[in-house]
């Protein structure tokens, strides 16, 4: 793998860079606190981090073509100069922007990102370069919903692998491109686009793409009960705004074991959509502190999943799986071999395995054979 960082001085570059921290700024923090009844302790003693530090990674890259990835810190703005370890000795570290350019292995396969220290990490599918003769920008995918405070995938031809050379705009108004490779984008909304239906549009060396009708929506949180004594109940309340179609959404609730949901931590469920488009997740107060809840909207399904990039990481898991656990992996690749075009049963079967939380790198390819096969940014 050759990895390389390409300074970005340019009048467009510069603009890209001083909307980046514009929209990054604005978006941090997005999320709501609830508190509970608790004994007296230093404020920051029971206030949880607004999340965790994440690695933003274009779901694909094109083998021997550069990329740019991002690191967020636990409050969703970018961190600067902090170590990304992409396997063996390939370190990268995030520039001013928390952005860090590379260049993707010349071999397909699956890229793991990680920080060192191994407080978060993700992955990314390597693929040959697209035929020749396939030339010129399109956009393939892109959610239909964007949730306004939440970053967003875009799948297609023609973009480029240095974050600032590709402009993104949704009602007009510029996202901020977080990582990117030749086929991919991840951008974060600007806070200041209208909700509702609008266009997706992407620039790059001159050309224009765009997409159909996207909602830009926000969801609202609220909870009928601020405050509790462990074992009673609560109820929190979701609406979402910009559109009348039912959202599919995920709640997690921080600090771990602090409240319980009653679909688990994290839940998902799914908005009524019409005029009021609401949801309701009970919950059971377990410990005395303030709580913090996160939501996103979940995209829906981007066709079939890719078997073979979640087979090389079950047999990456295989390899490392303890004795406990080798047979339930062999049964997981035996379901994706057996059944490719119907993964339901191997997803559910990570699924299981996952909340029993396995550990180190075993655990991280389990959970990136699920995200592969679960098929969703």
């Amino acid at each position: 793998m050759s990895l390389c960082t390409r300074p970005q001085s340019s009048a467009k570059g510069i603009q890209q860079r001083a909307a980046l921290a514009a929209v990054l700024c604005a978006a941090a923090g997005a999320g709501v606190a609830f508190g509970q009844e608790a004994p007296a302790a230093p404020p920051e003693a029971s206030r949880p981090a607004a999340g965790h530090p994440a690695i933003v990674l274009p779901p694909v890259l094109v083998a021997g073509k550069p990329a740019t990835l991002a690191v967020l810190d636990a409050q969703g703005r970018p961190a600067a100069s902090v170590a990304v370890s992409l396997g063996g000795e390939a370190t990268i570290t995030t520039d001013a922007t928390g952005r860090a350019a590379l260049t993707a292995p010349d071999a397909q396969g699956v890229v793991r990102a990680s920080l060192v220290g191994g407080t978060a990490g993700t992955s990314a599918t390597v693929i040959a370069a697209p035929a020749e003769g396939r030339s010129g920008l399109s956009i393939e995918t892109a959610p239909r919903i964007l949730l306004l405070r939440d970053r967003f995938t875009i799948r297609g031809q023609g973009f480029s692998g240095v974050a600032d050379e590709n402009e993104v705009k949704l009602a007009g108004k510029p996202a901020a491109v977080l990582a990117a490779s030749p086929v991919a984008l991840v951008a974060l909304p600007n806070p200041g686009t209208p909700l509702g239906d609008t266009q997706l549009v992407v620039t790059q060396g001159g050309q224009t793409a765009s997409t159909g009708p996207v909602s830009v929506i926000a969801i609202e949180l609220a909870a009928d009960k601020g405050k509790g004594k462990p074992g009673e109940s609560g109820e929190i309340h979701l609406s979402a705004r910009g559109t009348d179609r039912p959202v599919d959404f995920e709640v997690r609730a921080e600090p771990a074991g602090r409240i319980e949901l009653a679909r688990g931590n994290p839940s998902r469920g799914r908005t009524s959509g019409g005029a009021e488009n609401s949801a309701a997740l009970r919950f059971t107060f377990r410990q005395p502190g303030e709580f913090f809840l996160e939501v996103r909207a979940v995209p829906e399904p981007l066709g079939l999943p890719d078997t073979d990039a979640a087979r090389r990481e079950l047999e990456e898991a295989r390899q490392l799986a303890p004795e406990s656990w080798a047979k339930q992996v062999e049964h997981v690749l035996k379901l994706v071999e057996q059944h490719p075009q119907d993964v339901a049963e191997a997803r559910d079967a990570i699924e299981k395995m996952l909340a029993k939380k396995p550990e180190g790198e075993f655990g991280r390819h389990l959970e990136a054979a699920w995200k592969i096969l679960l098929n969703r940014e």
